[in-house]
């Protein structure tokens, strides 16, 4: 008679268990891990693919053993798909988990076995059962996708930026160099609209201009004060393949510029019904040298102010400190660190650029910075409105944390309860909507363009619903 071994049934829940999940573009490895009262561990780890039958698979495996917690990196966009699979199952079952999505940089600090790359699953399912992932933070979908929407306008403008050289590149090339001829301007489109329109040199076009009263009437007075710029040009002429060329770029401009204005009404609906968020945006826009539309680009970067346990982790992850070299028992500060986040960087210094040349309004932080810009501006301009930048990025951070608008004269005292309006707070400018569409409006009357004729109109009518205060849709 042959012996059978007598098998046992385990009890999987009675042990604490958690799960580490290395995120790919196609795939996840899974490790699940444990260690009882004697030391011993245990690993079980295997890989599933990411699409939907991969996930159930992935349910399957991990659900006996009903882990803990579930543990990822942050890796872009690929692992968004398997938090709300786990969001999503969460509501399904008895037991409670957590979630912790965990930036890269934070798991490979931990001391002990060191990768290059990434963090494997067992180590992150390790390091979490050992509670080495304090700072790993939910995802919060809407500000993601408010931060995606705004890197979509930097690229936009980024965009923007090219044409507008590439025209003036042009215009150099046959020797037209006027002095504030504008490309945001819409007198100066339309001008250089009608100039590529016709064999014309530009005297001969802006007699034109002059003798029909119906040509560029809206601009006529602008294109006279600005006639002295163009007195060294009158007689230069465009040959075909340039005013091609100009065509081109400037309904590319077009498109781009009513695309952005699109961008920030949708940003305004986004808001609509968030008052929090709303109220947030507008204490931060209350700082001198930050505008609405950077406010709310602030808050969609860095998501809640409560993932940063202290200011200098608020500062380091603007850009807002410098680097630290120590040689020979001496410190050193060095340029402000490269690994931070690029948006936020850009825009504290762009905020204190304009805070030290273009906001006229008295305050202790506008002092600040007329002081800083004379001391430091024997060495470098650029180090002053670092220091002016980590200044506003500090005032941030105490307005987040808590919750009242910046004090332009503020002195100590009891601080008073400023009513704020934040219920009319918005990004979106009618002005330049308006001239947004009127461009769509100078693309639409070109002829031959076919569907991009049908396209410009559709945008022209959505920005015309816009000003109408109805919803719109971003194409």
């Amino acid at each position: 008679m042959d012996e059978k071994a007598f098998k046992f049934s385990v009890e999987w829940t009675r042990s604490r268990f958690f799960c580490g999940i290395d995120v790919h573009k196609y795939e996840l490895a899974v490790a699940v891990y444990s260690q009882d009262d004697s030391g011993s561990e245990f690993v079980k780890t295997t890989i599933f693919t990411t699409d939907e039958k991969g996930l159930e698979r992935f349910w399957n495996f991990v659900k006996k053993y009903q882990p803990s917690g579930f543990a990822m990196e942050a890796t872009g966009i690929y692992h968004h798909l398997i938090y709300k699979f786990l969001v999503r199952k969460r509501a399904t079952v008895r037991w409670p988990f957590t979630i912790t999505v965990v930036n890269p940089a934070d798991a490979s600090g931990i001391p002990g076995r060191q990768k290059n790359d990434k963090v494997d699953a067992f180590q992150l399912a390790k390091y979490l059962s050992k509670d080495l992932l304090p700072n790993g933070q939910p995802i919060i979908e809407v500000l993601e996708d408010l931060k995606e929407i705004f890197r979509t306008a930097a690229r936009i403008e980024r965009d923007r930026t090219a044409l507008k050289n590439r025209i003036k590149k042009t215009l150099d090339r046959a020797g037209i160099r006027p002095k504030r001829f504008d490309l945001n301007l819409q007198w100066t489109l339309e001008l250089l609209m009608y100039f590529i329109d016709h064999d014309h040199s530009l005297v001969n076009s802006i007699a034109r201009i002059f003798e029909d009263e119906e040509l560029l009437r809206p601009h006529r007075a602008k294109i006279a004060k600005n006639m002295q710029a163009f007195v060294p040009y009158l007689n230069s002429k465009l040959t075909p393949p340039q005013r091609a060329i100009i065509r081109q770029d400037l309904v590319e401009l077009d498109f781009k510029t009513a695309r952005k204005a699109l961008i920030a009404v949708e940003i305004d609906n986004a808001i609509l019904s968030r008052p929090g968020l709303r109220k947030q945006a507008h204490y931060i826009a209350s700082i001198p040298g930050i505008s609405p539309y950077s406010a709310l680009w602030i808050l969609a970067e860095i998501g809640s102010i409560k993932q940063f346990p202290n200011r200098n982790k608020f500062l380091a992850y603007c850009g807002c400190v410098p680097r630290i070299v120590s040689s020979a028992g001496k410190v050193y500060s060095a340029h402000i660190s490269r690994h931070s986040n690029p948006f936020l960087r850009m825009i504290f210094y762009n905020a204190a650029v304009v805070l030290s040349n273009l906001t006229k309004s008295p305050s202790h932080l506008k002092d600040f910075a007329v002081r800083t810009i004379k001391r430091k501006a024997f060495y470098s301009t650029k180090l002053a409105y670092c220091v002016i930048g980590t200044k506003i990025a500090k005032i941030v951070y105490g307005v987040l944390s808590k919750g009242v608008p910046f004090e332009p004269h503020f002195e100590g005292l009891v601080r008073p309860q400023i009513p704020s309006d934040c219920l009319k707070f918005s990004i979106s400018d009618r002005a330049t909507v308006r001239r947004a569409r009127n461009s769509l409006r100078r693309v639409t009357r070109i002829e031959g363009m076919g569907e991009l004729n049908i396209y410009s109109e559709e945008l022209a009518r959505q920005l015309d619903l816009a000003l109408q205060g109805k919803k719109v849709t971003v194409l």
